[in-house]
């Protein structure tokens, strides 16, 4: 059986751009998008307070995850990989 990889996301605060969704492979994260005019205003707040309890991450944790699964050839949008059915990719 192979292995499968899976992509989620979660939405977190970024040093440089406030809130953003952040993607992780397993664990690793590897980008992210904005969220700017993407979330109900109804859910904002409850989405804000989860985000606040988070890590705080900074572009270079982005660039240094994207980076290592560049190296080991896992990069979800650049590698071809086994993920895991409910895996969520950045559009």
């Amino acid at each position: 059986m192979t292995d499968l990889y899976k992509v989620y996301w979660e939405y977190h605060y970024l040093k440089t751009e406030g809130l953003v969704k952040v993607y992780f492979l397993n664990g690793l994260p590897f980008t992210w998008d904005e969220v700017e005019g993407e979330v109900d205003t109804s859910e904002l707040s409850a989405i804000i307070n989860k985000a606040r309890k988070r890590y705080v991450f900074s572009p270079e944790d982005i660039y240094m995850g994207s980076s290592y699964l560049l190296e080991e050839g896992l990069h979800p949008l650049l590698d071809s990989i086994d993920l895991d059915e409910t895996s969520q990719l950045p559009s």
